[in-house]
């Protein structure tokens, strides 16, 4: 099965992580150690948001409750809920303080 390549910028650091189109990105952030912030798992909360700056992603059959339509607009993207498409970028990752 193929891996997509994460790059995921949190403003201080730059971290890199491999993802199968299987592995929702909240999962794959948690496995290379990023404190993301996270609560419901099901894209209602809106806790775990990140900016999607490059590449493409798939929420299935989920919806992404928890952004406001300005967020979307914006390139918020829920990782719980979401799995890749391609090679990403990501930013403005919620983590723990």
């Amino acid at each position: 099965m193929t891996e997509h390549h994460i790059e995921i910028d949190t403003g201080p650091a730059h971290h890199s992580a491999g993802c199968r189109p299987t592995t929702n990105l909240l999962e794959a952030m948690r496995a290379i150690g990023l404190p993301v912030r996270k609560a419901c798992r099901n894209g209602v909360c809106g806790l775990c948001r990140c900016r999607l700056v490059e590449g493409e992603i798939t929420y299935h059959w989920k919806e992404p409750h928890g952004l406001w339509q300005k967020d979307i607009e914006q390139g918020y993207i829920l990782p719980c809920i979401a799995y890749p498409l391609s090679d990403l970028a990501l930013d403005n990752p919620s983590l723990l303080e």
